[in-house]
């Protein structure tokens, strides 16, 4: 009874202290349930939509629609679920498209979240992430450049979980495209030629059903489930958050853990005389040992049981944020996993217990008379570091701090981790913020110098326009990936396609060989001078590597256009597409046109995002730095609390004891951020690495000067701020506390 006092009377105490782990281990798990429960539940949502409401295995867009005796033929032949939808895109405002489909009844069928289904000619149905990002409500009549359409409801489709307009865009924009359902007799309405797609499931050899209907039908474009962007997209992100939910949970759970250890060596330390006195008094190991890991049972199970209701209220803003971006309709308001609140609450309180009682019971390891001993006297000698001339000589300043450092390596251990965490956290945000608006700048604008790439549903031989530059294109895989290669034949002297690499032009090394985009150069792991062996519709076809473009967009590989087209087996002038700078004219042989423009706003939209990501990063950032550095720079002024008052008894101000003791570890802080730097910039390259074969995109990781100075303010900017903070302790160390330290 007398020990749980004593618990109770220390943590009052000492609440700052203590409270602030508890903090730190309150985010820890807070972060770790919420981001774990937000991805659980987004993964059972997309589950629940893709068999409920029966996505496709692939989908084929036709260059005519095809009968429904050719159809039912397909079906039989190759006991296939088929059906045919058709699909037109509208524009709404000069910048915003809706793509208008008619609804289906066994492949991909519509959710209707609310209002009703459309019935009539006129109505549409449309997504809810487009209608709130272009202020449409229920009711509404929605104007578009041909017509009139009145909005009957919001619905879901399992096919455009991930809303993009065309299959190479790399991320979705809700105010610039949208998706509606709507009757047939509604899309004929509209002028231009609607396109036909087939959808599938259940097709056993699909190579083999592909081969046979391209005999019969001329296929514009094949995509199966798990090479469709709209569909995999969200698995993708699902499998790379579930590999990344633990990473800064547990750095912050090792930073907690590595603190209550700090803590509970410096109350053994000050209670060693009660410690020998307990245990003279017959106090056994055992129960001298529970005393002590009450501390950490109290410390866990507050932090712990904080942090798992917390996590658990934030994972609901989260799993609609996940279920908003990526259109998936909310089936349940919340998704209880029971795995990870036992996880939340057992390993921190076990590893919190387990590491404390070894330290505890190290310390019980010693005798009565030896505990009874000052701990100097047990100690007996300097460390050998503090014999270095490095150390011995110098002002007093300098020699103070440094054997201030070296008699307390555990701290700065955990002040050197704490401001990398910090600050590697703090740089990839900076990093991000800097790399989205190169990237685009680099692909967009430097290399890709078109406006337009205009598609065709056939092969062309005909000249093109003077200010065009044709290029063939075809899908090309590669031996032991998954991915999907965008392949181009193109010629050398063009000028919309300026390939660069370090500012120098590369359009002349596509005459010896391959130019490949850093993302597929990432996926492919491969580098100039290797050779690569493509496979595709025209068989085999190797390349040596002569260049790697500062394209940080897309799976790319470009070839010199007739070297494609020899081995495709087209007419060598022959060409499936074209770049330009105008917008081209509504034609029924275009079968796509990629707007550039609308690629880049959609990285302007994401950019927003980033930014306000990177505010966020920033203020968690410093929220843990400054704990991390205060908690510390308390122990030391509680730990030196007899010297501060002797320092301030021959005269001392307090300015200058800080200089003593309160800003030892200014080295440490800014070495730990010089250390960060580089730790930031490969974290973050391997991240994007592991990824990049589903995202399709990489980050350029340089950090440049500007950036470096923003990060170094930072972290001193957080530093300061604790000194700040911890100064009002140092300012309550009263004169008497060495006079009474002497008398015991």
């Amino acid at each position: 009874m007398i020990l749980r006092k004593s618990v109770l009377r220390t943590l009052k105490e000492r609440k700052f202290q203590y409270g602030g782990v508890m903090l730190l281990l309150m985010l820890a798990v807070m972060l770790y349930v919420s981001l774990s429960m937000a991805i659980a539940a987004l993964d059972k949502r997309n589950e629940t939509f893709i068999e409920d409401y029966r996505q496709e295995s692939f989908h084929i867009v036709t260059s005519e629609e095809p009968s429904a005796r050719l159809l039912t033929s397909w079906t039989d032949k190759y006991e296939a679920t088929l059906e045919k939808r058709k699909f037109k895109d509208l524009q709404v405002s000069e910048s915003s498209t809706l793509r208008l489909l008619t609804p289906t009844e066994k492949i991909n069928k519509p959710y209707l979240s609310e209002g009703k289904m459309p019935n009539n000619a006129g109505e549409v149905a449309i997504a809810p992430v487009f209608a709130e990002a272009n202020g449409i409500s229920i009711g509404d009549e929605l104007e578009t450049e041909a017509g009139v359409l009145e909005v009957t409801g919001f619905v879901y489709l399992p096919d455009y979980i991930y809303m993009v307009k065309e299959q190479t865009d790399v991320l979705s924009h809700a105010e610039a495209f949208g998706i509606g359902v709507a009757t047939e007799e509604t899309i004929d309405h509209f002028p231009g030629n609607a396109r036909t797609e087939v959808l599938g499931m259940s097709v056993e050899n699909p190579d083999r059903f592909m081969e046979a209907i391209r005999q019969e039908i001329s296929v514009l474009q094949y995509v199966p489930a798990d090479e469709n962007a709209r569909i995999q997209y969200v698995e993708t992100e699902i499998e790379g958050a579930e590999r990344m939910v633990t990473t800064l949970p547990l750095v912050i759970l090792a930073l907690s853990v590595f603190m209550v250890l700090l803590l509970m060596k410096r109350r053994i330390d000050m209670q060693r005389r009660e410690l020998g006195t307990l245990m003279a008094m017959g106090y056994r190991r055992g129960e001298l040992m529970k005393h002590y890991l009450t501390y950490a049972w109290v410390i866990g199970l507050s932090g712990t049981l904080l942090g798992v209701a917390a996590g658990s209220l934030l994972s609901l803003p989260l799993s609609d944020l996940y279920a908003v971006y990526f259109n998936l309709p909310a089936f349940e308001t919340f998704t209880w996993n029971l795995s990870v609140l036992i996880i939340g609450l057992l390993v921190p309180v076990v590893l919190l217990l387990l590491s404390t009682a070894t330290l505890i019971w190290r310390a019980l390891q010693s005798d009565p008379l030896t505990l009874l001993r000052p701990k100097e006297m047990s100690r007996g000698k300097k460390s050998w570091l503090e014999k270095l001339p490095f150390v011995r000589n110098g002002s007093f300043l300098r020699r103070f701090r440094l054997r201030l450092i070296i008699r307390s390596k555990a701290r700065a251990l955990y002040v050197f981790a704490g401001v990398i965490f910090s600050s590697v956290l703090l740089l990839i945000g900076l990093i991000t913020f800097q790399s989205m608006d190169r990237l685009v700048e680099q692909t967009y604008e430097e290399i890709q110098a078109y406006n337009y790439a205009v598609h065709y549903s056939g092969i062309k031989t005909a000249d093109p326009e003077e200010e065009a530059s044709p290029f063939t294109m075809t899908n090309l895989s590669v031996k032991g990936t998954d991915v999907t290669i965008n392949g181009f034949g193109i010629d050398p002297e063009t000028d919309h396609m300026r390939f660069q690499a370090g500012g120098e032009n590369m359009n002349e090394r596509l005459k010896k060989g391959a130019i490949l985009s850093a993302p597929l150069a990432a996926v492919l792991k491969v580098k100039e001078g290797d050779t690569v062996t493509f496979h595709g519709e025209g068989g085999e076809l190797r390349a040596k590597v002569t260049g790697i473009a500062d394209m940080y967009i897309g799976n790319n590989v470009f070839l010199e256009r007739t070297q494609m087209n020899e081995k495709l087996g087209l007419p060598e002038n022959g060409y499936t597409g074209v770049w330009q700078d105008r917008k081209p004219e509504t034609a029924d042989d275009i079968y796509m046109v990629e707007d550039k423009q609308r690629l880049m706003d959609s990285f302007e939209a994401t950019s927003g995002a980033t930014r306000s990501s990177v505010l966020v990063m920033a203020a968690f950032a410093f929220f843990i730095g400054v704990l991390i550095l205060t908690l510390l720079i308390h122990l030391i002024v509680e730990e030196n609390s007899s010297s501060i008052s002797l320092l301030k008894v021959m005269g001392y101000r307090d300015e200058e004891i800080s200089k003593l003791l309160l800003r030892v570890y200014t080295p440490v802080v800014f070495l730990a951020y010089f250390v960060s730097i580089p730790l930031a910039g490969w974290s973050l390259e391997q991240t994007m690495n592991s990824l990049v074969e589903e995202t399709g995109f990489l980050l350029p990781t340089d950090v440049n000067v500007w950036m470096g100075a923003i990060g170094l303010a930072a972290i001193g900017f957080t530093y300061w701020f604790s000194l700040f903070l911890s100064k009002r302790k140092l300012r309550k160390v009263s004169l008497q506390e060495a006079l009474s330290k002497q008398a015991e």
